[in-house]
């Protein structure tokens, strides 16, 4: 009996044992986001958009070949073709007609076109740098999403922390009124601050919670339960490379000079090759062979002043773009020294916050010890529980203000995985 108890016992806590939170780095987390963030994933199916559009601008040089068959039953007047018997009718057939044969159309200069197939590869690789922006920009959301979750798993430890202690001054104030050298005054105060930090404690895990929902859906992945693990210290960041926001500028502006190529082109003469050769008669077996070979030149003369817009458009592009650079710049500049002013001044104010936090610490303890020994009331005791939950609190936010300031940093320079490294 006692056995199947045991089993049952077993049996049971089994069936309510809850899966253990799959563990989720930073590396893990930024690797997923890579491959799983529907932003990351747009941008690059707008890569291979590009590319197909490339491949159809340049399709245009290559061979056209079509096959064509036809057949019917027609009438000719033959006077169009310049034969009139007197007494006969000028009216032949109907007979019947048939026509197979493949042609060919081959472009064999077109200046234009060439200047449009370069625009359309510098569009794509455009296209190509966004994407890696695009990247970047997810990268980092995943990483300062997961600095603020870290940040408030700190602050659930130090919020449990300060609730204990809380816990231990408020016994202490209820051993100290029955024996008769407090008042509830002192007991009703410690349990207030007890009750505060059982509240700061429900806060924190609150917050830790919802940031994680943010985390998951940064990454594009499905809502579970996560634990992550602590974050490293940065080392030191590499040299600056060039942001690929800047790379695409650059080839946006190739493209509007090749697109006012392009448009300037359009007034040069274009050849083509054509030539066909099938069979011609009054049924397949009825058919001779026949063949056509030519060449088209074309030379525009007036266009109505389309070229001249087209040009104009295009270099108005150009100019827009260069003022899209000059602007990056700038930003990019200003982004770097401000992530390097907020890491200085986050692990200046770092090294005082750590002390602050050790003095109310300290001072926390002798409130304890004094009223423990009866030369004062709780009310210190109290005070300084609210100071230290300030004072960690402050050394909490500015340790890992200097964390996002270094993983602004690492975005600024051009490659968010430097923050790993």
């Amino acid at each position: 009996m006692r056995l199947l108890l045991l089993l049952l016992t077993i049996s049971v806590s089994v069936l309510h044992a809850q899966p253990s939170p799959r563990t989720l780095s930073l590396r893990e987390a930024m690797q997923a986001a890579e491959k799983l963030s529907p932003d990351v994933q747009l941008a690059n199916l707008r890569t291979l958009e590009g590319e197909a559009v490339t491949r159809n601008v340049k399709s245009g040089y290559q061979p056209r070949i079509g096959v064509s068959v036809s057949g019917g039953y027609q009438t000719v007047n033959l006077q169009n073709i310049g034969l009139f018997i007197p007494g006969l009718s000028s009216r032949a057939g109907p007979f019947r007609t048939f026509d197979a044969r493949p042609r060919l159309t081959q472009t064999v200069i077109d200046l234009s076109l060439l200047s449009s197939i370069h625009a359309s590869k510098e569009k794509e690789r455009e296209l190509r740098f966004d994407a890696e922006t695009t990247r970047e920009a997810t990268l980092l959301a995943v990483l300062q999403i997961y600095l603020q979750a870290q940040q408030a798993e700190s602050r659930i430890r130090a919020a449990e922390a300060r609730r204990k202690t809380a816990e231990a001054v408020l016994a202490q104030a209820q051993q100290f009124e029955q024996a008769g050298t407090a008042s509830k005054l002192d007991v009703a105060r410690a349990e207030q601050q007890f009750e505060a930090e059982s509240a700061g404690v429900i806060e924190a895990r609150r917050d830790r919670a919802i940031l994680l929902t943010a985390l998951l859906r940064a990454i594009g992945m499905p809502q579970e339960d996560v634990a992550l693990e602590p974050v490293s210290q940065p080392g030191r960041l590499p040299a600056p490379a060039e942001r690929p926001e800047l790379r695409a500028i650059h080839s946006r502006i190739r493209a509007a000079s090749l697109d006012k190529q392009r448009a300037a082109r359009e007034r040069l003469p274009k050849l083509a090759f054509t030539g066909d050769y099938g069979l011609a008669g009054a049924g397949p077996d009825r058919s001779l062979s026949t063949f056509g070979i030519g060449a088209t030149l074309t030379i525009p003369i007036w266009t109505g002043g389309r070229i001249e817009s087209d040009i104009q458009a295009a270099k108005i592009r150009e100019e827009q773009a260069q003022t899209q650079r000059r602007n990056l710049e700038l930003q990019i500049g200003q982004e770097v020294r401000q992530a390097e002013i907020e890491a200085a001044a986050a692990l200046e104010a770092l090294r005082s916050a750590t002390q602050a936090a050790k003095a109310a610490r300290e001072a926390l303890e002798l409130a304890r010890l004094r009223f423990a020994s009866g030369i004062a009331t709780n009310l210190d005791t109290i005070t300084a529980q609210g100071t230290l939950a300030q004072a960690e609190d402050y050394e909490i936010r500015i340790r890992y203000d200097y964390l996002l300031a270094r993983a602004r940093m690492a975005r600024a320079t051009g490659n968010v995985y430097a923050f790993l490294e």
